[in-house]
């Protein structure tokens, strides 16, 4: 019980700053989750938390929501998401943490790339091909995705909610993939699962209120020196279990 309670705390304090801060695909989730689980079951887990915020946000503003995209963006995910899931399990350990904290630090540093013209219905249809293969293994393709929502041609929430429609589609291909190509058995860990869905679900409502009262500047700064510890830690991890199987 007090294990369970102390992952609803992490997933609920991470969906906050997450919500706050504008942390893309809530990597401070996925970081904590791998000072818990094994990076095998970390990922797969992770992207319940994802299902749980994206579909929150986009049955809020689900008129603003521009379908055409979403299904464009989720044409290809599912063989491409289905192909990665069947190299997961074969995959090392360490070579997965190397994978994700390699991830986590360049999530810290502003990324750069920027998309000139509105991306076609065929750049979303391969950008979604390339986020279901990346998403099974990085956990988080949100700073990767986001220029290309940014771009399109329609006022900023249909934007945002566009994203998070897509993103929500993007979890659940992952989830199909992990439990039928990956042979993942999330019904084993269920009590798990649904303590981080609602953990997602709590921090995004609570950060509602309270978004205008902190500092951003302050909060970034200390968010980014977790993620940093955090990363550094999983990196020597799997360092260490590929040296020692070496």
């Amino acid at each position: 019980m007090t294990s369970l309670i102390l992952l609803f705390l992490l997933v609920t304090v991470g969906s906050l700053v997450t919500s706050l801060t504008g942390l893309g695909g809530g990597t401070l989730i996925l970081a904590g989750l791998l000072l818990i689980y094994p990076p095998e079951l970390a990922i797969p887990l992770h992207a319940f938390t994802q299902l749980a915020a994206n579909g929150l946000r986009t049955g809020i503003f689900w008129k603003n929501v521009h379908w055409k995209v979403v299904f464009a963006y989720g044409s290809l995910m599912l063989p491409f998401a289905w192909l990665a899931a069947l190299l997961f399990e074969s995959i090392n350990p360490g070579i997965l943490k190397i994978i994700v904290g390699v991830f986590i630090i360049a999530s810290i540093f502003p990324w750069k790339f920027k998309v000139q013209n509105e991306p076609s219905k065929v750049v979303f249809a391969l950008l979604g091909a390339v986020s279901g293969f990346l998403g099974v293994f990085m956990g988080a393709v949100g700073p990767m995705v986001t220029p290309f929502f940014n771009r399109l041609k329609i006022e900023r929430q249909g934007s945002l909610s566009t994203k998070s429609a897509g993103q929500f589609l993007l979890q659940l291909t992952k989830i199909i993939a992990f439990t039928g190509a990956a042979g993942i058995n999330f019904a084993a860990i269920l009590e798990h699962v649904g303590i981080l869905v609602l953990g997602s679900l709590v921090g995004v409502g609570i950060s509602i209120p309270i978004s205008k009262k902190i500092s951003d500047q302050k909060f970034d700064t200390g968010v980014n020196i977790l993620l940093g510890l955090i990363a550094m830690k999983v990196l020597i991890e799997g360092v260490r279990e590929l040296l020692l199987n070496a």
